[in-house]
């Protein structure tokens, strides 16, 4: 893959979860996507990362973990460690770091699901209030607390190494028994997290937003948790990247929201994906990785042998199946 390459990063471009829906499929299976359908038929498939379902880190994460050359073991990604490496955070390139999510848990007819926690519009004030009350107990377990955005902090600390945990785009809105943290020391990260819960319940934090009429915060969620121990330091702190990569798709997946998730499949392909044809018309490399919710497929320009000149020329002229179900190993 040339480094200078225009890529172009899709989560979510299938919906699997629709296409066992008889109401959602209604929705999907007529979306018409020009652009994608030109490129898929002049771009060649160089890599598959074909996974499941159950994996713990999503395939868009794969994805960017690898392009940026950091570790891929399934809920091991080390994302909460390059964010403290890029802030410069001591211990960031050796210690064992995750993400803690200040998050709403819906109770369900036998089951928990989590609500998206960026939908909570936690204030910084609030969460510093949270950071504080809770640093104590975190620290009696082996863990710091750090603050970094209102809805998310940064955890250290030996406790985390070793564990497995789902990313957020794995977990929001599913029923949380089948997401919980593994291996390690994770059934003290799990009682840790009742604890806080218990906290959260009677917290004045969650008194004023009842009296005005917001979500309250009654959990938290242990995510990117991983070290940087076997990379490099250049790597560590390539935050940014020429990737780029659109949520529009999610946004609307993980709300099953398949109309909108068709309205925001036919914007990209009548923007982003039209600009990247645009680019492989003027000769310019470009790289488009399609993710679903089981694998992730990598296309390129390339020179195309004879078989595969054929086949894309059936595309031509036959046409592909609805986005939804093209490429099938999504």
């Amino acid at each position: 893959m040339s480094e200078n390459a225009h890529h172009l990063l899709i989560p979510f471009a299938s919906a699997s979860s629709a296409v066992s829906s008889e109401t959602a499929a209604k929705y999907v299976q007529d979306v018409k996507l020009p652009n994608l359908r030109a490129l898929l038929a002049v771009l060649s498939l160089v890599d598959s990362d074909i996974g499941s379902e159950e994996s713990f880190s999503a395939p868009h994460e794969r994805a960017i973990a690898r392009f940026q050359g950091l570790p891929v073991a399934d809920g091991s990604i080390p994302w909460a460690a390059q964010a403290a490496a890029a802030l410069g955070l001591k211990d960031a390139n050796s210690a064992v770091w995750g993400w803690v999510s200040l998050c709403s848990n819906f109770v369900g007819t036998g089951s928990l699901t989590l609500d998206d926690p960026a939908q909570l519009d936690v204030t910084e004030a609030e969460s510093r209030q949270l950071l504080a009350d809770m640093t104590t107990y975190f620290y009696e377990d082996g863990l710091t607390l750090y603050y970094y955005e209102p809805s998310t902090w940064l955890c250290c600390g030996e406790p985390l190494r070793d564990v497995r945990t789902a990313s957020l785009d794995r977990v929001i809105g599913k029923d949380l028994a089948e997401w919980q943290p593994t291996h390690g020391e994770s059934a003290k990260l799990r009682r840790l997290q009742n604890e806080m819960q218990m906290l959260l319940y009677t917290h004045t934090v969650n008194d004023n937003r009842s009296q005005a009429k917001k979500t309250t915060i009654n959990s938290i969620w242990l995510h990117g948790t991983g070290d940087l121990a076997r990379v490099s330091e250049q790597v560590s702190t390539n935050i940014k990247t020429t990737i780029n990569m659109p949520r529009s798709l999610a946004e609307a997946a993980l709300k099953e929201d398949w109309p909108a998730w068709v309205k925001a499949w036919e914007q990209l392909d009548a923007t982003v994906c039209s600009d990247l044809l645009k680019r492989v018309q003027a000769g310019e490399p470009v790289v488009l990785t399609l993710c679903g919710e089981r694998s992730a497929l990598r296309y390129e320009l390339r020179k195309k042998s004879g078989f595969e000149r054929i086949k894309s020329s059936f595309k031509s002229i036959f046409g592909l199946q609805p986005s939804y179900l093209l490429p099938e190993a999504l």
